[in-house]
């Protein structure tokens, strides 16, 4: 066997080494990249400490979904003066991919940027940076982005695949196909390419052409693991579960150590679930617990493999079928899911015509449901406190529920569409994805608890028999309470404490009446109030996330911030979803001297919510006052993007960069948004939108405080 051949457990040179893995990486062999590199480990143990085998081995990690471990790699590779801007290039992706995208951003600005790099890498630099803009629904920076790197005139397929993105955001989906095609006629090998396209065609209903590319895509990069877990998706929606699960145990074979193994190991149990084969689901979730016993998803793993364990064999297992399943559009949550309620019970109607109705600034409120469902002849419904039990018959009489599940103080509308008593799950229509999703019975009745569960049945007109039977005092209490949602919503704020009082009164196993008044007695600043509600509130429902979350409200403003910071920690442990904690957490660090925890805190909630204004302004301020223009112009420069017409974001711009220059990028912003918006309202009603992905949750016992990289 001749020196340095590929197959060979020993090579003449750590170049000849090096060279191996990168034929390996060229030709998508990842796992014989590595294997290349251990073996020269053996020979040159001190090899991993040189920035080029850094760099190829996090490029392994890379696209064997490693991303943490390739951050690693990839950050002590840059720390190298003598490092090659590859290794920059792909930590940038690494961060992207691993959704820090404003590191992500910082990093690939600079490449993209330098004057003096390698054109390729600015042109690459480029199409990634409009990935990472369109991520946060930047419009105008990911379009600034792409034109920079098309100027140089080099096309490639990994730069249509990135255009492809763009369109996908913003809902122009036949576009998109058209770029991501053309990107696979450059380069037949383009794996992203490849993801995005046939996501693109999913998306679109064209089931069947995208399992065709897939299928190709495979075959070109048979250890791309994306491409299975989209395939297994693509299964899933066909109802082919034992296929699903087929597809996600390949890829557990291919990189079983890659971050969101736990994840594939969680949905290959759920499919196996799906498909009837309850031992081997069982067997799956043990296996989730057994490998990463502090996995984030634990919880939900343990309530589904109890539910198994204990199941009853002639459990009732019921799914509407038929119902729309229609992406939503911007924030209309509520919107959409009521307009495909209203079509599966055959009124028709479009989101962007509801939305006109009863969307209001950010968010649609109950109360302006209620009237737009009152306006509609063809229809009958019934408002209604929901248990599962209720749920459950609702599903039997094939009737459709609205209603709402909350992160923290953050509301989500949703359409129940079935149950699993085997498992103990909850079948929804969640608008934010194409595919209906499971909720464990015990997790969304805690999610419920926000608005006492409330909920509303939709039936055709004549078949009104259908809705839930309602006692009159049931009925009234239902009225009363929207009646206080609307006097609540429209600023009657004395109105608004006196119904909520009486209510409170009148049904005190309710919580909302009780957190109205906490929340009025703190926009009030009513601290001894506030204490009351919350303590109130507390002894009756130990665990109660709103109520934890304004004592420490109600301390901090009594100038206890210790105390208050250790409410916000138990708020935390109850649900970290909730960015309006994270905010408030940075705000108090911040007051309080403790600039880098705060700044993480913040950071935390604009990964929750790249739009949260206020926190992106804060953090620019901090930056700002502390020194570091750069940070500052850039968090500012993101908010001006998101709105335009934000005269503190504006006024804080003018200070580092000079009036003309905040004037002309506000502008042209603008123009770029109410552009998107044009386009986006202008294409067909049955057109699904674009709902961004949600960041990656961080395991339980990992505190924000402590995970300071991000700064």
């Amino acid at each position: 066997m001749a020196p340095g051949d590929v197959t060979a457990q020993s090579f003449s040179s750590r170049k000849v080494c090096l060279g191996r893995a990168r034929e390996h990486l060229a030709n998508r062999a990842y796992n014989a990249a590595r294997n290349t590199l251990e073996r020269g480990l053996h020979q040159w143990p001190d090899l991993e400490f040189h920035h080029e085998f850094q760099t190829v081995l996090g490029h392994i990690a890379f696209r064997q979904g490693r991303f943490r471990e390739a951050r690693g790699l990839l950050n002590r590779a840059t720390g190298d003066p003598d490092c090659h801007v590859e290794a920059r290039f792909l930590l940038g992706r690494a961060l992207l991919e691993s959704w820090r995208v404003e590191q992500a951003i910082v990093i690939l600005e600079s490449i993209l940027h330098d004057e003096e790099g390698l054109v390729p890498y600015r042109v690459h630099a480029g199409g990634a940076l409009s990935v990472a803009y369109s991520a946060l629904g930047l419009n105008k920076s990911s379009q600034d982005a792409l034109e920079e790197a098309a100027a140089f005139g080099l096309i490639s397929a990994q730069l249509l695949a990135d255009e492809g993105f763009r369109l996908m955001r913003v809902g122009a989906y036949p576009e998109a196909e058209v770029q991501l095609a053309k990107g696979l006629q450059v380069d037949s090998t383009c794996e992203d390419a490849f993801f995005r396209l046939c996501n693109t065609l999913y998306i679109q209903g064209k089931t069947e052409p995208a399992m065709e590319v897939l299928a190709y895509g495979i075959e070109q990069s048979p250890e791309y693991v994306p491409f299975y877990k989209l395939m297994s998706e693509l299964y899933s929606s066909r109802g082919q579960y034992k296929e699903c699960a087929a597809f996600l145990r390949r890829a557990l074979e291919i990189s079983p150590q890659a971050d969101d193994a736990d994840q594939t190991r969680f949905m290959m149990a759920q499919a196996l679930q799906r498909a009837g084969r309850f031992e081997a689901a069982v067997l799956g979730y043990k296996d989730l617990l057994g490998q990463h016993p502090r996995t984030r998803l634990r919880k939900d793993a343990r309530m589904r493999l109890d539910a198994l364990v204990a199941r009853d064999e002639n459990a009732r297992v019921e799914r509407l079928s038929g119902f729309p399943r229609k992406l939503q559009k911007r924030a209309y949550c509520a919107p959409n899911t009521l307009a495909n309620v209203l079509t599966f019970a055959g009124a028709g109607a479009t989101q962007d015509e509801i939305a006109a109705r009863v969307f209001r600034g950010t968010s649609t409120h109950w109360p302006e449901m209620f009237d737009y469902l009152k306006d509609i002849g063809d229809v009958a419904f019934r408002g209604f406190f929901g248990s599962i039990e209720l749920l459950r018959r609702c599903v039997d009489a094939g009737l459709p529920v609205i209603t709402t599940e909350y992160y923290g103080m953050s509301g989500h509308a949703l359409a129940i569409i079935g149950y699993d008593d085997a498992v103990k799950l909850l079948i929804a229509q969640d608008p934010r994805f194409l595919e209906p999703v499971e909720i464990p019975y015990a997790q969304f009745e805690k999610s419920w608890q926000h608005d006492d569960g409330l909920c509303v049945a939709v039936t055709a007109a004549d078949k009104r028999k259908r809705l839930p039977g309602q006692s009159g005092d049931e009925e009234l209490l239902v009225r009363e309470f929207i009646d206080l949602l609307r006097k609540r919503n429209d600023g009657q704020e004395e109105d608004a404490m006196r119904s909520a009082a009486e209510l409170s009164q009148q049904a005190p196993e309710k919580q909302a009446p009780l957190r109205i008044l906490a929340e009025l007695a703190l926009a009030r600043r009513a601290t001894k109030e506030l204490r009351q509600f919350c303590e109130e509130a507390l002894r009756k429902w130990p665990g109660c996330f709103w109520a934890t979350r304004h004592l420490g409200d109600a301390l901090w403003m009594d100038g206890n911030a210790d105390n208050a910071l250790e409410q916000y920690h138990k708020a935390r442990r109850i649900d970290r979803r909730d960015e309006n904690l994270s905010y408030a957490m940075g705000e108090l660090l911040i007051s309080e001297g403790q600039r880098r925890r705060g700044r993480a805190y913040l950071l935390a909630a604009l990964r929750e919510d790249p739009r949260f204004h206020n926190a992106r302004l804060r953090l620019a301020e901090d930056l700002f006052e502390s020194g570091d223009t750069d940070g500052a112009r850039f968090h500012t420069r993101l908010l001006i993007e998101y709105d335009p017409d934000n005269g503190a974001a504006r006024e804080l711009m003018a200070k580092i960069t000079g009036n003309t220059v905040v004037r002309t990028y506000a502008e042209a912003a603008k123009k770029v948004n109410e552009e998107v918006a044009r386009n986006q309202d202008s294409r067909e009603p049955n057109e699904p939108g674009v709902e961004p992905p949600p960041p990656p949750i961080p395991d339980d016992e990992t505190e924000v405080e402590i995970d300071l990289d991000d700064l």
